[in-house]
């Protein structure tokens, strides 16, 4: 089935002569300058319908969707399986475009003859793929864009959720998903309350004056239960490899995950050695903690292991179970779908499933278990981690010293009452 395609623009028409553009029809705001030369038009046929097709160049630009492939969009576009198959090989030696990803920019232009002229693909934020062809033969080749990085600051002071109030001052899940990251490891985001608030020093990434992506998070000040918590990005002299440190130099990185989400969802049942089962209605032990989450949220493992078992288990549904070089074990329950496979080596913070309703469960949700070495179930919000990341080394504490306190200051500069943005400075 061919894709269903959301165009952004859908053609343009255009013929360049003696150095002037010459439009002949346009359905939206987006303009080629074609690059063909040494054509002369009648004075009659300046704006009208006489130009040949030759020298038209049609341009449609469009975002691949989900489960679609390069070989729907040029089908659609008048490609015969040939043409496809010949541009493919042509190009794979720099990018193999048999696999494309979905949201990512296509842009196809061809004149209005038929014959090909250009294709674009935007393999990632900072880079394009431009294949052109000479005759029957495609080259292509991969365009670095050029960003401009910025500094800036915000500070925010939650009311529902983090999701809300970042989304409340002008920034996109991007910048979410990267205090989360920073700080899943001392911050219970399942648990954040009212009045909770956050101080973060930031990279903003723009390309021609528009905003591409974020960059580096460089320091972030999280104020939660009462308590501050801190995180430093940090290059180790010798290594020159980046991570983030607490105000005491050590590594904020934890043996397990608070919470095996990126997303601040609520508890929905706790660990318990007996609860009113809401299915058999009776009181029964309870292992784990179970979060309550839309069907289909991305479950995450707690930390870096193996896979032990990846499958259907009874009451428990879809059950993946991960043991760790701790031999501590991590057990996730009811899940919709298994993303590994028994015996896969897993990174902390990977996918392994979604959340489901399989097995005996009234609802989606993922039942989370920690089991310690000697087997015994623990309550997972009570388990406390040693840090897994080392801290920085007494040779090079005084080099931490010195970025932390600059990133202090910078924290302490921020205003608390409405959102400001530091100077933007291109960083070094």
């Amino acid at each position: 089935m061919k894709a269903n395609w959301k165009l952004l623009c859908s053609l343009t028409a255009a013929v360049v002569v003696g150095g002037f553009l010459t439009l002949f029809f346009v359905d939206s705001g987006k303009v080629d300058y074609g690059d063909e030369e040494g054509f002369a038009l009648k004075d009659g046929d300046f704006f009208g319908p006489n130009v040949p097709l030759e020298y038209r160049v049609e341009r449609v630009e469009g975002q691949f969707p989900p489960n679609s492939t390069l070989q729907d969009f040029l089908l659609d576009h008048g490609f015969t399986p040939y043409d496809i198959h010949q541009l493919i090989q042509g190009t794979k030696d720099v990018h193999d475009l048999n696999r494309v990803d979905a949201g990512h920019r296509v842009v196809i232009e061809t004149f209005g003859d038929g014959r090909f002229r250009k294709l674009e693909y935007d393999v990632d934020d900072e880079k394009c793929l431009v294949v052109t062809s000479s005759g029957d033969q495609y080259s292509a080749e991969m365009r670095q864009r050029e960003l401009h990085t910025a500094q800036e600051r915000v500070f925010g002071r939650i009311s529902e959720s983090l999701w809300n109030t970042l989304i409340s001052l002008g920034e996109t899940p991007g910048l979410i998903m990267g205090i989360i990251d920073v700080m899943q490891w001392d911050v219970d985001f399942t648990a954040i309350q009212p009045n909770d608030s956050f101080k973060v020093v930031f990279e903003k990434k723009y390309h021609e004056g528009e905003f591409v992506k974020y960059g580096e998070i460089q320091s972030l000040q999280f104020h939660h239960g009462g308590r501050d918590f801190y995180a430093f990005l940090f290059e180790d002299p010798v290594t020159g490899k980046k991570k983030y440190y607490d105000y005491d130099g050590k590594g904020v990185k934890k043996a397990f995950l608070k919470v095996p989400f990126k997303f601040d969802y609520r508890i929905s049942s706790g660990f318990s050695h007996s609860r009113f089962h809401p299915v058999v209605k009776k009181r029964m032990p309870h292992y784990g903690v179970d979060y309550a989450a839309p069907h289909g949220t991305p479950v995450l493992a707690s930390a870096s292991g193996r896979v032990v078992f990846a499958g259907w288990k009874g009451a428990n549904g879809r059950l993946v179970k991960i043991r760790h070089p701790n031999r501590y074990v991590t057990y996730y329950l009811h899940l919709s779908k298994i993303l590994v496979k028994s015996g896969q080596s897993v990174a902390q913070g990977q996918a392994i499933g979604r959340v489901g309703a399989t097995g005996r469960t009234t609802g989606p949700h993922l039942d989370y278990r920690i089991q310690d070495k000697r087997g015994r179930f623990i309550n997972p919000k009570k388990y406390v981690a040693l840090p897994s990341d080392t801290g920085v080394s007494k040779k090079h504490m005084d080099e931490f010293i010195a970025v932390r306190d600059t990133y202090l200051r910078q924290l302490d500069q921020i205003p608390e009452q409405e959102r400001t943005f530091g100077n933007p400075s291109v960083a070094g």
